[in-house]
């Protein structure tokens, strides 16, 4: 076998073996998407919302629900699903899963830990999602101002967000995951799509509520 046929086949055979791996993490994707979806059935079966209790005494409230504390707060759900992220003008219908680590990331969009949890009331008020360009937000960059998003909460409630801006802005800024003033919904992928490699840059969406409501 010539040299020029020798290198030929070790390049065809690193091809194939890339396009293999794609696959296979496309596919991971798809498959952690449909399970996905399905614990998210189970957990909306589980959780209804809450009904307000009839009031036998008007005049007298019903004393408060113990905050939570740090002491008492449930552990945070990574890996779990947290939400549910729809995009109609950027077709996008995707499972939201704890954790912004690799593992989460390849099941679906992720909640960055710390900022505020989809249906939270806290005064972080930020609620930081993050998704892979090349898969669960690759039509991210469709957005433009005005676009509407929903939010659907493990407590069954429909947030509706509207887009109030965008920008790029370099890995390191940190900005974009801090606690804010007012209410939002952040969203954050890697920029530009086509870039080959890591990317230099990342593409922040913010988005305003619109209305809270019971699906």
């Amino acid at each position: 076998m010539s040299l020029r046929r020798l290198l030929s086949t070790i390049l065809v055979l690193g091809g194939a073996v890339l396009l293999a791996a794609a696959g296979l993490h496309y596919l991971r994707g798809y498959q952690a998407q449909s399970d996905g979806r399905r614990d998210w059935g189970l957990m909306r079966a589980s959780n209804p919302l809450p009904r307000r209790p009839p009031q036998e005494n008007p005049g007298i409230s019903a004393p408060p629900l113990p905050a939570l504390t740090e002491a008492n707060a449930p552990p945070y759900p990574y890996g779990k699903p947290v939400a549910r992220l729809r995009i109609p003008s950027a077709e996008i219908d995707s499972i939201v899963f704890g954790g912004a680590n690799q593992a989460s990331l390849e099941k679906g969009p992720g909640h960055i830990p710390g900022s505020e949890m989809p249906g939270e009331e806290t005064g972080r008020k930020n609620c930081v999602i993050t998704g892979h360009r090349d898969s669960h937000f690759r039509h991210l960059g469709w957005l433009r101002k005005g676009h509407r998003i929903e939010l659907e909460t493990p407590a069954g409630r429909q947030l509706e967000y509207r887009v109030v801006s965008r920008e790029i802005v370099k890995p390191d800024a940190v900005r974009v995951l801090q606690p804010t003033v007012k209410p939002r919904l952040t969203l954050i992928t890697c920029y530009p799509f086509n870039y080959v490699g890591a990317a230099p840059q990342r593409l922040v969406v913010v988005a305003e509520p619109v209305s809270r409501h019971p699906s």
